[in-house]
C-alpha cells in the first residue's frame, strides 16, 4: 500500500485552465473584435495561466483595448476595467469616431512626364480605401498606401516607394488630414532576355511568345504573360521567367528564362473506357520539333465498338500578342442509337490563352453523312465559321469547392455552293461551385443552353445539331440517346434545340472522398414546343484524385423507369 502511495504521489497532477469569466459591455459592433484580439480572451484556456498572470492581463487591458479602438478610428475610448476574484469587468464606450476630412495623394518622379500621368492617378484613388467623409482604420490606411504603389509597380515603374506619408488627428474636432507622397522612381524598360536550358528547340520558340523586346516599357503583365505561355505549350516541362534586378543597368533590366524541355517525339498507348461507349483504344504519336522550327504534329487513332476516329494535327507556337494556329484533320465513323454517321472534318484554328480565359476563331469545312436506320440518309456539308469563348474560374481543378465555369460559341454558314444549308449555331453552358459557411459540404449548379435557326434543319450536319444523356448532361439515360426520335424506327437523331441543367450536393467523408446526391433535367427535341424535360437523380462517389476528380453515380431516370451508372473523369466539363 505504502508503494502504492508513493507511486500516486510521484504522477504529475492534471492541468487545469483558470477558472476566471470576463463579462463584457461593449457595443456590439465591437464584441467580436475584442473577444478576437485581448488577451484577457485569448489566454482564457491556458493551462498555465495563473492568478498572478491574470493580474498582469487585467491592468494591460484598458491600454489594449485604447490601441486597438484607434485602429479602428476612435480615439477617446472610455474603457474601464474589474476584477472581482474570478469575475472580471469590462466596459467600453468607444465614443466618436475619426473622420476623414482631407485627403492629399502626390505622385512625384518621371510618372508626371508619362502622357498617361492622369491615368495612373486615376488609378491609384481608384484604389484608396479612405476617402473624405469615411472614418479612419488603420488597416485601410496601410491598404491605401500600397494601393497607392500599386499602378506604378506593375506599370513601367518597379521601384517606386513611399518617400512620406502622414497622418494628423485633431483630437477636439475629430477630424484627420491624409497626406502621401509617392517617387515613381525612374521609367524602366525590358533589356535582353536570356534564355537557360533549351538544346532540342529553337531559341525563336521562346522568343516569338515574349510580347517584348529590349527597349519596351517595363510592365509586370508581359512578364506573367510570358510565364503563362511557356507553362501551357506543350515543348517545356517547367518553366520559370524572372527579371533579372541584381543586373539591371540604368534603366534597363534582363529578363532570364529557365526551363526544362519536353522530349521530341511521344508514343502513346492505351486503353479507355467510357459508361456512353464501353471499352476502347487509344494509339497517338506527336513530334515537338517539325521541320526543326518547333512545330507540332501529332496523329490519334481512337477504337471503340461504337466509334472510330483519326485525328490528324499540326500546331504552331505562341506568339507575342497571345495566339497560337492549329490545323486539323479529323476522320470518324459513329454508329449509336440506331444512327450511322461517316464525317470528315477539316479545320483552321486561331486561340487566345490569357490566364483562365481562351478564345477561339476557327473555320471548318465539314463533309458528313447519317444513315438512320439502316433506310434515310442525309449527305451535309457546310463551312463553317464559328468563335469561342471558355472561363475556368475555380478555386481550384483538382478540388474545386468554389468558382464558376462558362462556355459560349457561335457558329453559322451561308447557303452557298460549300454548303447545303445556312444555319446559325449558339450554344453555351456554365456550372457553379459553392461551399457555404453555414454547412459542410459543396453545391454544383449546371445549366446548358443551345438552338440553331436553319433554313432547312435536315440539311445542317449531325455534329453541329443538339443530342442528351449521359456524362456532363442528364444521367439516368443512355449516352446521348435524348433527342428527336423517329417514330417508325426508334432511332435518334440532333434536335435544333437543347436544354440541361444539374443540381448537386457534394459532402465531404474525407479529404480525398466526396458523398455526392443529384437531381438532372433535360431534353434535346427539333422545337421548343415538342421539348419535354426527362428527369433522373441519384446518388454517387467523388474521388479527388491526382490527376483530377473521378466521379461514379448511379441515376434512374424517370422517362423510361431503369438505373444507370456513369463514370467520370475532370471537372463539369
Amino acid at each position: 500500500m505504502r508503494c502504492l502511495l508513493l507511486i500516486l504521489a510521484c504522477l504529475p497532477l492534471a492541468a487545469h485552465a483558470l477558472d476566471y469569466q470576463v463579462e463584457l459591455d461593449a457595443p456590439l459592433a465591437f464584441d467580436s473584435l475584442l473577444r478576437q484580439q485581448l488577451d484577457l480572451f485569448t489566454l482564457q484556456q491556458d493551462e498555465a495561466l495563473t492568478a498572478q498572470d491574470l493580474d498582469g492581463i487585467v491592468a494591460g487591458t484598458a491600454a489594449e483595448v485604447q490601441a486597438l479602438m484607434e485602429t479602428e478610428g476612435y480615439f477617446a475610448s472610455e474603457v474601464s476595467v474589474q476584477r472581482d476574484g474570478m469575475r472580471v469587468q469590462l466596459k467600453l464606450k468607444p465614443g466618436q469616431p475619426v473622420i476623414i476630412s482631407d485627403v492629399d495623394v502626390s505622385l512625384q518622379g518621371d510618372v508626371r512626364q508619362q502622357p498617361d500621368f492622369s491615368r495612373f492617378l486615376g488609378k491609384v484613388m481608384a484604389l484608396w480605401a479612405l476617402p473624405d467623409g469615411a472614418v479612419f482604420r488603420q488597416e485601410e490606411w496601410d491598404a491605401s498606401k500600397k494601393a497607392a504603389l500599386t499602378p506604378l509597380l506593375l506599370d513601367r515603374f518597379p521601384l517606386a516607394q513611399l518617400r512620406d506619408s502622414r497622418v494628423d488627428i485633431d483630437p477636439v474636432t475629430r477630424r484627420a488630414r491624409l497626406s502621401l507622397v509617392v517617387d515613381s522612381g525612374p521609367l524602366i524598360r525590358f533589356g535582353e532576355l536570356s534564355i537557360d536550358g533549351l538544346s532540342r528547340y529553337p531559341e525563336r520558340i521562346v522568343r516569338g511568345m515574349a510580347g517584348f523586346s529590349p527597349g519596351t516599357p517595363y510592365t509586370q503583365a508581359a512578364v506573367v504573360a510570358l510565364q503563362s505561355a511557356l507553362e501551357s505549350d506543350p515543348h517545356f516541362t517547367s518553366v520559370v521567367v524572372a527579371p533579372q534586378w541584381e543586373a539591371r543597368s540604368g534603366d534597363r533590366v534582363p529578363v532570364n528564362v529557365k526551363l526544362s524541355e519536353q522530349k521530341r517525339q511521344k508514343l502513346e498507348i492505351g486503353l479507355n473506357y467510357g459508361t456512353g461507349d464501353g471499352f476502347g483504344t487509344r494509339l497517338a504519336y506527336e513530334h515537338y520539333n517539325l521541320l526543326q522550327r518547333g512545330y507540332t504534329g501529332s496523329i490519334a487513332y481512337d477504337w471503340k465498338q461504337s466509334r472510330q476516329q483519326l485525328d490528324l494535327g499540326l500546331g504552331f507556337s505562341r506568339d507575342g500578342n497571345g495566339y497560337s494556329h492549329s490545323v486539323n484533320l479529323q476522320q470518324r465513323h459513329v454508329e449509336l442509337n440506331k444512327t450511322e454517321t461517316d464525317a470528315v472534318d477539316a479545320g483552321l484554328f486561331r486561340i487566345r490563352q490569357r490566364d483562365n480565359i481562351e478564345a477561339r476563331m476557327g473555320l471548318e469545312y465539314l463533309i458528313e453523312r447519317e444513315q438512320i436506320a439502316a433506310a434515310q440518309t442525309r449527305n451535309n456539308r457546310a463551312l463553317v465559321l464559328s468563335y469561342g469563348w471558355a472561363k475556368r474560374a475555380v478555386d481550384s481543378t483538382l478540388r474545386p469547392s468554389s468558382g464558376y465555369l462558362f462556355e459560349a460559341n457561335v457558329s453559322g454558314a451561308g447557303a452557298a455552293l460549300v454548303s447545303d444549308t445556312g444555319f446559325v449555331r449558339a450554344f453555351s453552358r456554365a456550372a457553379q461551385y459553392w461551399s457555404p459557411s453555414f454547412m459542410r459540404g459543396t453545391w454544383l449548379t449546371r445549366l446548358e443552353l443551345g438552338q440553331v435557326w436553319a433554313e432547312d434543319a435536315q440539311r445542317v450536319p449531325a455534329s453541329r445539331l443538339f443530342k442528351a444523356g449521359g456524362v456532363g448532361s442528364v444521367r439516368g439515360y443512355d449516352y446521348q440517346s435524348l433527342g428527336v426520335v423517329n417514330a417508325d424506327s426508334g432511332a435518334v437523331t440532333g434536335g435544333r434545340v437543347l436544354a440541361t441543367a444539374t443540381l448537386e450536393y457534394q459532402y465531404p467523408l474525407t479529404r480525398d472522398w466526396r458523398l455526392a446526391a443529384f437531381v438532372d433535367a433535360g431534353d434535346a427535341a427539333d422545337t421548343w414546343r415538342s421539348w419535354r424535360v426527362a428527369r433522373s437523380q441519384g446518388l454517387g462517389v467523388r474521388w479527388l484524385s491526382p490527376l483530377a476528380p473521378l466521379a461514379f453515380d448511379v441515376a434512374y431516370g424517370a422517362r423510361d423507369q431503369r438505373w444507370r451508372w456513369n463514370l467520370n473523369l475532370g471537372l463539369a466539363f
